[in-house]
């Protein structure tokens, strides 16, 4: 059976048995999720032809992520879009709040979608071998590699590339650092099915601030994929605690209180979670000389907003391009093009003032769409702005808390210069 053939539309595939050999991998990837396949998929399109592995404890590919983000630059993925947006609406707790930028359409890819495309070019790649349903329990480097142990095999290669975020470090960077600030996106989805028209499948909505904000920043996100069928994420940015059973009901109970909808009269299609760190601290990349850290784990979520996709691409095709370039050993920031000092200053100071004034942030967010023209709003969180564009988004947001923020955290982007 080939690979393609093994993804189902809403299902995952079936168990897929590994392909072990006595192969010394020229490249070992550790994840299959978004980072891990992307750096493979850029690694082909570079030319590699090394043997490259891809070791993962899942042992299936199931539609278990929704991807979203504006479609300000091309990525190999983005015709995969299914939907795609020209105007949004935030809620800030008192009022509607419209944006429209036909220029820089808000996009959705489906993860099956993605599995699907990357596992048709694995297919045809005949130095790509996948060994799934194997939990890595050690990698270590050796005086010639890397040595990867799973609980089914041992691999050696000559470097290594880590996806794989610990549960642990995600926990601990949210809750006990301080300097620098580091949140936590902790969210919740269900794609739910009504059976009347409720949605409007013509504007998402990004943050809804209609919600409790006992456990700090607290907000809704619906995606409509049409009248009658929606993703409906419930998101936190500070706490850990809460259940799924809580996330569940807080989504039923936004459910009734923006559409009517009760318990009953919407049936659940899938759900998915998840967990963001949101953090400027540096990021371990280089785990030694021959393992280095991509995706989340390597740093690449957008600090002030949670949002990957776009650098994920950025990163893998950086360290790809890096390796043809200079056979580099370098860590994968040298490669990336993940913001620049410009980003750093700006995410440091905006996520010192959400932990200050966590009280603030659906104000912070509700100003920033409303004042700000919507085009250098996208650039801006697509990491594209003009210096035009930065100011006026400093323009758009509340004075003090930001000067405030920008004292506080002045130990943290002093040290920005300082590691350049």
């Amino acid at each position: 059976m080939r690979l393609k053939d093994l993804l189902t539309s809403r299902g995952g595939t079936p168990l897929l048995q590994p392909t072990l050999s006595n192969t010394t991998y020229r490249y070992m990837i550790l994840g299959a999720g978004c980072a891990g396949l992307s750096l493979a998929w850029n690694l082909l399109e570079a030319g590699i032809t090394d043997p490259i592995l891809i070791v993962d404890r899942r042992s299936s590919f199931e539609n278990d992520r929704t991807w979203c983000f504006w479609d300000i630059e091309p990525t190999p993925f983005s015709s995969l879009a299914t939907h795609s947006w020209s105007r949004w609406m935030i809620h800030d707790g008192d009022r509607e709040i419209i944006s429209e930028c036909p220029e820089y359409p808000y996009i959705r890819i489906r993860s099956a979608d993605f599995y699907r495309r990357v596992l048709d070019r694995f297919a045809s790649a005949s130095n790509v071998t996948l060994a799934l349903g194997q939990p890595v329990l050690e990698a270590s480097e050796t005086s010639q590699g890397v040595r990867v142990i799973t609980t089914k095999a041992n691999f050696e290669g000559l470097r290594a590339f880590n996806s794989m975020m610990p549960k642990s470090d995600v926990t601990t960077t949210a809750r006990t650092r301080r300097t620098p600030v580091s949140l936590l996106q902790h969210f919740f989805g269900q794609t739910i099915q009504v059976e009347h028209p409720v949605f409007d499948p013509a504007c998402p909505t990004l943050m809804d601030f209609r919600t409790p904000q006992t456990d700090g920043p607290h907000f809704v996100y619906v995606l409509p994929l049409s009248e009658t069928e929606a993703l409906v994420e419930n998101t936190y940015l500070f706490s850990l605690s809460v259940s799924k059973e809580r996330h569940r009901q807080e989504i039923g109970d936004y459910l009734g209180m923006r559409y009517g909808l009760t318990e009953g009269s919407y049936k659940v299609i899938e759900e998915e979670s998840g967990a963001i760190p949101m953090t400027t601290a540096k990021s371990r990349l280089a785990i030694g000389s021959r393992v280095t850290s991509i995706g989340l784990a390597g740093g690449a979520a957008r600090p002030s907003s949670g949002y990957a996709f776009l650098r994920i691409q950025r990163q893998t095709r950086g360290i790809a391009q890096g390796i043809t370039d200079l056979e580099s050993v370098a860590p994968a920031h040298e490669h990336s093009s993940l913001g620049g000092l410009k980003y750093q200053f700006l995410d440091t100071v905006f996520l010192q003032c959400l932990a200050d004034r966590p009280a603030l942030a659906s104000r912070i967010f509700g100003q920033m769409f409303d004042r700000a023209d919507s085009a250098a709003v996208v650039r801006f969180m697509g990491e594209r702005s003009t210096i035009i564009d930065d100011l006026r988004i400093v323009a758009a947001l509340p004075k003090l808390p930001f000067m405030a923020a920008a004292l506080n955290s002045c130990s943290d982007w002093f040290s920005l210069l300082v590691r350049r």
